[in-house]
């Protein structure tokens, strides 16, 4: 058996629009070849040129499918499809009509058209596809993109093996162009394969296995794509209208100076009494400078969240912001390699969560034993290609961002039996002054059972074991918590109530620990006060916990469906404990806000605490 599922030999045409002479391609089972030819008309007269063999066996040249000519066998010609640059439908069909084009099911043991199978395979695949098109719409009336997704829904609904795009990303949104992305991964994934033509080199940098550059109607060059994307200037050297200057702006042995300038910086950080936030400061400057960048941020990941812990950034330019999403960190993350994007990229600004003055960024991830901790990102002002020199010395640098974090790691895990001694002392103090604040009121509130007091003090009390047990729980011995698993711990302490049902919308929010035990005491009175107060007499209730990280704070709201406050209510004339604890924590551990709401039949309290107060270097 061929290792290529696909051959093009010997292609040749001329044409008014262009010439190609002696073209030779493959393609392998589940690759992505692209061809990247600058020239539209050259474009054209390629596409044609594969067309007429597949329709004209006589053309000049050959088509071969899985190492047998294409000439002789007209089966195999079914197995291969051509999605075109512009999309080729009949506007007075329907969506499900136009899908079903050349492949229209009958029925069983009749000669009539099967409508339900045709509506019902049409829906399935739009479904699939992840296109949000009803496919009983007419085409005439859809937009210009929907009718381009209902072209290539219907060029993969034909089962192909092989699909030669043109321009496939061409008038899509990034959210439609990812979906396509996913499609055509998802299709290689199944042992096909695709030829993608475009003059995009973001679009083959991104999508290829194999890229190929055509250019005066024959094939230039050819390359592995791990090999362009370590090396995209190689990539564009090779593309016509594409020069580097090697000037004073990148010369190797200035810059290789410059970089082991900053490894030398970097090691007489991490042999000296530090901090981890100065090393990864200096990294953070050192990287702008090696890769002419204008700015560079280096963050610390927790993995299993995939939520940012600490941000260290540095900017030559203060007017550059390039705040990557979740998603976008996962993506980078699981790509185990250099990340590459620019503004000509369709999903280049959908990467951020917020984006200003940025049209390129460079990433790399930063491992330790494998496992992802970090993300070094490189911005610019303006459209930049890293060299493969470049591409060395950021991998360098990432390497010594790891040793500094698993240095830091380590001396953290040595302190960590000492720093427990701490935290258990300061918590029991914590212990013991609940206990006395119960007992100052004991006095107040004479007609409460000692059941109750008991519960109240074992409730916090487990409260705050709960920060202990998650933080042990740690398998790199961090000092941070999640919030998000602090509220879940403890509402699955105190939710005894079958009847109360409780709805979370939660972040993963990362704190340090000397702050987690007073999150998880606010936590308790919250929701204690709820289960005391708010259902009494009500056979079913309904509590919704919302936590949220903003720029400048993190918002937590508790609403309940319950009685409501009494009237004429006044917080500050309220002589309970818990509520006491509650306004002591806000007030003075984080400087925060905390407001009482009655909102037709719910009763919300909501708190802002500044991340200021949380999250400092």
């Amino acid at each position: 058996m061929s290792k290529f599922i696909f051959e093009c030999r010997n292609l040749t045409n001329n044409t008014p629009d262009g010439h190609i002479k002696n073209i030779n391609l493959n393609l392998r089972y589940s690759e992505i070849h692209a061809i990247i030819v600058k020239n539209s008309s050259e474009q054209k007269v390629l596409i044609e040129s594969i067309k007429n063999l597949l329709d004209h066996p006589n053309a000049q040249g050959e088509l071969r499918f899985k190492d047998q000519s294409l000439k002789k066998s007209k089966y195999n010609k079914n197995k291969i499809a051509i999605l075109h640059q512009k999309p080729s439908l009949i506007n007075n069909f329907s969506v499900a009509e136009n899908l079903n084009l050349g492949n229209i099911p009958t029925m069983r043991f009749l000669p009539f058209i099967d409508w339900r199978k045709i509506k019902s395979k049409s829906k399935i695949y739009l479904e699939k596809l992840d296109f949000p098109i009803d496919y009983r719409t007419k085409v005439r009336k859809l937009s210009d993109e929907a009718r381009r997704l209902v072209y290539i829904t219907r060029i993969f609904l034909q089962y192909p093996e092989v699909i030669i795009m043109h321009e496939p990303m061409e008038g899509l949104s990034a959210e439609n162009a990812t979906k396509l992305y996913n499609t055509m991964k998802q299709f290689k994934e199944e042992g096909k394969s695709i030829i993608y033509i475009t003059k995009q080199w973001e679009d083959a940098l991104k999508l290829a296995d194999r890229i190929s550059i055509l250019s005066k109607g024959t094939i230039t060059d050819e390359m592995p794509a791990d090999k362009a994307k370590s090396d995209p200037q190689s990539l564009l050297r090779k593309i016509e209208d594409y020069n580097f200057k090697e000037n004073d702006q990148f010369n190797v042995d200035d810059d290789t100076k410059n970089v082991l300038d900053a490894v030398f910086k970097a090691a007489e950080f991490l042999t000296s009494e530090y901090e981890l936030k100065d090393v990864l400061l200096l990294l953070a400057k050192e990287a702008t400078r090696v890769m002419n960048a204008d700015g560079c941020s280096i963050k610390l990941i927790d993995e299993s969240t995939w939520s940012t812990i600490d941000d260290f950034e540095f900017n030559n330019n203060k007017n550059i912001k390039a705040q990557l999403t979740k998603e976008a960190i996962l993506l980078i993350a699981k790509g185990k390699d250099i990340f590459y994007a620019n503004q000509n990229d369709r999903e280049f600004n959908s990467l951020f969560e917020k984006i200003d003055n940025v049209k390129t960024i460079i990433c790399v991830p930063v491992f330790i034993r494998s496992q992802v901790t970090g993300i070094i990102q490189l911005s610019y002002e303006n459209f930049y290609v890293h060299s493969k020199e470049e591409s060395k010395h950021l991998s360098a640098l990432a390497l010594h961002a790891a040793i500094a974090i698993e240095d830091t790691r380590l001396l953290g895990k040595s302190a960590l039996l000492q720093e427990s001694h701490h935290r258990i002392k300061n918590n029991l103090q914590s212990v013991v002054s609940l206990i006395s604040l119960q007992k100052m009121f004991v006095k107040n509130t004479p007609d409460q059972s000692i059941d109750d007091l008991l519960d109240s003090i074992i409730n916090r009390i487990k409260s705050i074991a709960s920060v202990h047990n998650l933080l042990s729980k740690d398998k790199l011995g961090r000092s941070i918590i999640n919030v998000k698993q602090i509220i879940e711990a403890i509402i699955g302490l105190i939710n005894d109530q079958p009847k109360v049902e409780i709805h979370l919308d939660l972040d993963d929010i990362l704190i340090p620990y000397n702050k987690a035990t007073s999150i998880a005491l606010m936590i308790n009175e919250l929701v204690m006060n709820c289960f005391k107060h708010a259902f009494k007499d009500m056979e079913s209730g309904l509590i919704d916990i919302q936590c949220k990280r903003f720029d400048d704070y993190i918002f937590l709201s508790v609403r309940d469906n319950g009685r409501g406050f009494p009237e004429n209510f006044d917080i500050t004339k309220v002589d309970s404990l818990g509520l006491s604890i509650l306004q002591g924590i806000v007030a003075s551990d984080f400087q925060g806000e905390m407001n009482f709401k009655s909102e037709k039949e719910n009763t919300v309290v909501e708190i802002k605490l500044p991340t200021e107060r949380i999250f400092l270097h």
